[in-house]
């Protein structure tokens, strides 16, 4: 079951089941879920402008908004303009993206991996820029 999201359908029943006052274990057994999943899902999705009530549709919303939003140590949140020049440089020195990758720990704390740093020059590359080459 690891990395699976819940579906609308899930989303719907466990809204069901909590407006009968149905508890989070006895809900997770019921949708062969892990207990952990219903008390995540519960946290994470449900809004605080609802007062606490759970609302399938606000919850799948939430839940989409958020694997959508772009973290700050994801592939495409803007990178900095000194860590853009130095990926910059490295690739002009033909230096490899996973030795980059690993420059970027060492020398700035980032942690950037070498298929991110490929999605990086792929984006960029389409962008008009001059990376790839």
């Amino acid at each position: 079951m690891q990395g699976k999201h819940l579906t609308q359908k899930e989303r719907f029943y466990i809204e069901k089941r909590r407006g009968e006052g149905v508890n989070q274990a006895t809900i997770a057994r019921e949708l062969a879920l892990p207990r952990s999943t219903i008390s995540r899902e519960l946290r994470r999705n449900t809004d605080p402008t609802f007062n606490g009530v759970y609302c399938c549709r606000r919850a799948d919303t939430l839940a989409r908004e958020r694997r959508h939003k772009p973290l700050p140590n994801n592939a495409f949140y803007p990178l900095e303009p000194h860590i853009q020049n130095f990926i910059r440089q490295a690739l002009s020195t033909h230096s490899s993206p996973e030795i980059i990758s690993g420059r970027l720990h060492l020398e700035f704390g980032i942690s950037v991996s070498k298929n991110t740093l490929y999605r990086y020059i792929l984006q960029e590359r389409q962008a008009g820029g001059e990376l790839y080459s």
